[in-house]
């Protein structure tokens, strides 16, 4: 009898159903307070002031490194080298997901920038769609591109180096989170909007990936994908560092705008 080649292996219909749900009714729950139907700005404001106090201290040095991770020109690079290892091993279903949801859900982030034009915490000095805070575009890209990393670093290595990488990968979103909290880019809500909108596109890419279920050796390139990421993040640090110093210093320049009104 002819045995099946093994296949990578994917979450099941209904975790993937839960996790969608809840994504769906956070982002809901959050736009409806922004949108004025409930009070999230007292929250958001809250945890500003409760940052305030700390930003400029010893730990700029660090969340402005954390913050480069969430950039849209690195994390292009990394979905770039995460669908040519795909195409490499000649994964092309892989590839094709892969690239459809990471073009897909800044498009969307952008669009519910511009529907709700919300006022960033501090004046920092951003031009275009960018001016607008909510949905966080740090959060929602490095958590989808992150996430999903994570996700085939988990079902590709093996041992002690699998538990750490995947790990790291999923500490990463929270980190650069937290770092567009604590440089004045963002509040709260806006950044866990962009951890909701990614939750639905990552369900959106293992649903679409399942379709078409590949023996494992399409993912051997992952690993080299993860070296060159890794390599081309102190590269790319250097060369942004001072102008990313200059944007977020300009801050402290600005007065804050005036807090939503509460309805």
């Amino acid at each position: 009898m002819r045995r099946r080649p093994r296949t990578i292996p994917t979450f099941g219909g209904r975790q993937l159903g839960w996790s969608a749900g809840v994504s769906l009714g956070v982002l809901a729950i959050l736009t409806a307070g922004v949108t004025g139907y409930w009070p999230v700005a007292a929250i958001d404001q809250a945890v500003d002031n409760l940052l305030a106090s700390f930003r400029g201290g010893s730990l700029y040095p660090f969340m402005l490194a954390v913050t480069a991770l969430g950039d849209g020109l690195f994390l292009t690079l990394a979905a770039v080298v995460t669908i040519a290892s795909f195409l490499f091993t000649g994964a092309r279903w892989r590839a094709f997901c892969y690239t459809l949801v990471f073009v897909a859900l800044p498009l969307t982030v952008h669009g519910l920038k511009i529907l709700i034009m919300r006022d960033r915490p501090t004046d920092i000095p951003y031009t275009g769609i960018d001016v607008f805070s909510f949905p966080s575009s740090h959060a929602a890209n490095a958590a989808l591109i992150y996430g999903a990393i994570a996700g085939l670093t988990f079902v590709t290595l093996r041992g002690p180096f699998r538990i750490v990488l995947t790990g790291a990968f999923l500490l990463l979103p929270l980190m650069i989170g937290l770092s567009r909290l604590y440089l004045g880019a963002h509040w709260l809500s806006d950044v866990l909007a962009g951890y909701a909108i990614a939750g639905l596109f990552l369900v959106i890419l293992a649903v679409t990936v399942a379709k078409h279920p590949e023996p494992p050796r399409f993912s051997r390139g992952i690993p080299f994908a993860l070296f060159v990421i890794a390599a081309a993040f102190p590269a790319y640090l250097l060369i942004s560092l001072p102008d990313s110093d200059a944007l977020y210093r300009a801050v402290e320049l600005h007065q804050k705008p005036a807090p939503p009104p509460s309805p």
